[in-house]
């Protein structure tokens, strides 16, 4: 398969698209703004999607899905701990001014159009559900590798941690900031170093 070229009008439509969404929304943003800002041609749009839909469809796969990977990494580094890895993603996650100033963009789409489309919720869900697994595993690891207790619930802590950091990436841009974060974050932190064996 070629490489991409980063400057051909579907890709800049799909960089943009994401841009746009992210910090906009999908009902406030028009397929107008979306050209204006790509300064790409209405024909080149249909040339390659057929309606905004298939355009945020193709944006979420191929740009959300693969920032969320990077946003909220669950794999375990090398010559880390489980602890010290999450440790790891907290800190770069803590750095993104983006991810700070806008929240998750996974869940602003799943808040936004989960309940009033079908399609998007679906593909939405499956990140989401890759996501939690993804933590559950790593969480795992941590207990057979016997770093954590088996008094830590996998599957209760991947869906706290989740929503958790949902939650205090979604408050107000006026009112977040990376030093809430960070405060929030600890806390998290220190409740999972209470499953620490040592």
């Amino acid at each position: 398969m070629p490489p991409k070229d980063k400057n051909s009008s579907r890709e800049k439509l799909l960089d943009v698209t994401f841009s746009l969404i992210y910090i906009h929304g999908y009902s406030a943003t028009s397929i107008g703004e979306i050209l204006k800002e790509a300064k790409v041609p209405k024909g080149s749009l249909y040339h390659h999607f057929d309606s905004k839909k298939a355009l945020v469809m193709a944006m979420i796969k191929e740009r959300l899905f693969p920032k969320m990977d990077l946003f909220f990494n669950y794999n375990k580094q090398e010559g880390l701990t489980v602890f010290q890895s999450l440790k790891q993603t907290f800190v770069a996650m803590s750095k993104n001014k983006n991810l700070i100033n806008f929240g998750c963009p996974l869940y602003r789409l799943m808040v936004e159009l989960s309940p009033v489309d079908s399609e998007f919720d679906a593909l939405l869900l499956t990140k989401y559900e890759e996501m939690m697994q993804g933590l559950q595993n790593l969480l795992q690891v941590g207990i057979d590798s016997g770093e954590f207790t088996t008094q830590l619930n996998s599957k209760t802590f991947a869906t706290f941690y989740i929503t958790s950091v949902w939650g205090i990436l979604s408050i107000s841009p006026s009112v977040s900031s990376s030093k809430q974060f960070i405060t929030h974050i600890k806390y998290i932190l220190t409740l999972l170093e209470s499953y620490k064996t040592n």
